[in-house]
């Protein structure tokens, strides 16, 4: 388990094949994203207060890409372990949508927590004259991990300015080594995936001038009609050094799925502990204060993907229903 982000190159090649779930399920890992993004923060953390709050269970985190596609096959195959993706995500697991990557319906996963938004940033360097997306033509652009939420949305807003591939040169990258090639020149644009803030951008914008691209308005009508698992959102102004205007960004809701097989008592205590945290995980990563029982009580009560039975016990006790 040690080694989860290498084994996706092999459920690639055989796919059915199982990880090995402990019997107990006193040990438990996190997949959660790569290390220059929200995700692993936050997975990092819930780790850490889990392994303090749940007696005789540890918990570990695991960088990965962050993708629906790993996180989610992971956790459809282990019951010993939780990953961290996108509800849109989620939905297309359930329904096995091959265009997202998915071979065959994954049916056995269960949300635990729903969390922050993941906000899709597109962030230039000020010298390079690029103010807009629709400056992306012929530009060498950065991109979130192929099969990633971000990488999808990525390319449907490029789609939204007219731009294909062939139009641009597009690199998959982690978003830690975006930001180090847009601060190199080796690219023109970074587009990373992450919450407020993000630690990727924050590390690039402390140290140079850049500006971030908004979605035009006239964009959004139609990006929303295609897909309406997405919304447009906002990054307040001042939130990193220069960025003195709000700035409009493609959106998706983040939450923590378990797999249903997952002991129901298990999955009652990591949900409640983790309810009663969230004050704490808020001290790890300024979005924890998002992942909460508040912020999951819309999606509880009009589910797009099954919640854990476990997980809607506590819920129901919540909320006495």
């Amino acid at each position: 388990m040690k080694q989860l982000a290498t084994l996706v190159s092999a459920f690639m090649l055989l796919a059915g094949s199982a990880l090995p779930a402990a019997a107990d399920g006193a040990n438990l890992v996190i997949a959660s994203g790569n290390s220059g993004g929200t995700y692993y923060y936050i997975g990092a953390g819930m780790a850490k207060l889990l392994s303090q709050k749940l007696p005789g269970v540890e918990v570990t985190t695991e960088a990965t890409t962050g993708s629906p596609v790993e996180n989610g096959t992971f956790t459809s195959q282990s019951v010993e372990t939780l990953g961290i993706f996108t509800l849109d995500g989620a939905y297309a697991a359930e329904h096995g949508d091959k265009s997202k990557g998915f071979r065959k319906p994954l049916t056995n996963l269960g949300m635990i927590q729903a969390g922050h938004d993941l906000l899709l940033y597109w962030i230039a360097k000020k010298d390079s004259g690029i103010t807009s997306l629709a400056d992306a033509k012929g530009k060498r652009i950065g991109l979130p991990s192929v099969g990633n939420t971000a990488y999808f949305q990525a390319l449907a807003l490029l789609e939204a300015y007219g731009l294909h591939k062939g139009d641009y040169k597009g690199i998959p990258m982690t978003y830690a080594e975006q930001g180090d090639a847009l601060k190199d020149g080796n690219i023109d644009i970074m587009c990373a995936g992450g919450g407020i803030p993000q630690a990727a951008a924050l590390d690039v914008t402390t140290t140079h001038d850049c500006v971030f691209l908004s979605i035009d308005e006239d964009k959004i009508a139609a990006l929303k009609e295609k897909h309406p698992y997405w919304w447009v959102s906002e990054i307040p102004a001042n939130v990193y050094r220069g960025q003195s205007k709000p700035v409009q960004v493609i959106t998706a809701k983040v939450c923590l799925f378990a797999n249903t097989n997952m002991d129901a008592g298990l999955a009652y205590k990591i949900t409640k502990a983790l309810d009663e945290s969230t004050g704490e995980l808020s001290k790890i990563h300024a979005e924890g204060a998002k992942w909460s029982s508040a912020n999951t009580k819309t999606l509880f009560e009009h589910q797009v993907v099954p919640f854990h039975p476990g997980a809607a016990k506590y819920y129901n006790e919540l909320w006495k229903k």
